[in-house]
């Protein structure tokens, strides 16, 4: 388990205040509270259902609440947008999409398809794929990429604009075994840098267990938000998420 760090600027990147969606007049998330500072890593676990991916969108200016306020740096979703990076889940991307790794990542920089690519976009995509060791993929379609290679060039892609605020829907879903192990890592990596926050929402243990310094519990609320050590050791939680925490083994 990851060991919970103290960020020493204490600046709220992302804050959350009585927060309620309704998706077709349905409420699927009421009373969500809870914050994110400078360089800190929140995993956002829950049932299937239970509203992670939502309010995910509602942090991207996707989803609007109908009550309660999202403030990223102090601004609204939609104004912060171009400080934010974004991993969607493997699904929602067309494999069959003819277009290549460099391209994808040199996009998010402009905000549009590349016709042509400039020597400075390309520079700097190759340097955020390097930064995911994926720059051997960069001129490779991304049809023929494997789930784990794909999560790597849209995380890529995620950081070449060199966000503050990092949100990640699922990334590993779908993505086998040795590319799980290998995405885990790079997240890792980025749980440990001290400028980037990160918002995870997760289904896997270890996914947590490898990055999270803050976990919040959702259930069309916040059931439960604090330091991993402190969530796993409720078994009233631990028996939400099938029993078992980050070491597979059930609290006495």
């Amino acid at each position: 388990m990851i060991e919970p760090r103290v960020h020493p600027s204490g600046e709220r990147v992302l804050e959350v205040e009585n927060v309620e969606v309704a998706v077709a007049g349905k409420t699927i998330l009421r009373d969500v509270n809870f914050h994110v500072v400078r360089g800190e890593f929140l995993c956002l676990l829950g049932p299937n259902g239970s509203g992670k991916s939502t309010l995910l969108k509602c942090f991207l200016g996707f989803v609007q609440p109908v009550r309660g306020t999202i403030r990223i740096f102090g601004d609204t979703p939609e104004r912060a947008r171009r400080r934010l990076g974004y991993l969607p889940q493997l699904k929602e991307f067309d494999r069959s999409f003819p277009a290549t790794s460099v391209e994808l990542v040199v996009a998010s920089l402009r905000g549009e398809w590349p016709i042509r690519i400039a020597n400075d976009e390309r520079d700097k995509a190759l340097a955020a794929l390097k930064k995911v060791k994926a720059e051997k993929l960069a001129d490779k379609p991304l049809r023929g990429l494997s789930g784990g290679e794909t999560q790597r060039v849209f995380l890529a892609r995620a950081l070449v604009t060199d966000p503050d605020l990092l949100l990640l829907d699922e990334p590993a879903a779908g993505v086998d075994a040795a590319g799980r192990e290998d995405l885990y890592g790079l997240l890792h990596e980025i749980a440990h840098c001290d400028h980037l926050a990160a918002v995870m929402v997760t289904h896997s243990v270890a996914a947590m267990d490898r990055t999270a310094e803050k976990i919040a519990f959702i259930d069309g609320t916040v059931r439960a938000f604090g330091l991993p050590q402190e969530l796993f050791s409720d078994a009233n939680l631990l028996a939400r998420l099938g029993g078992h925490g980050p070491d597979g083994i059930a609290p006495k």
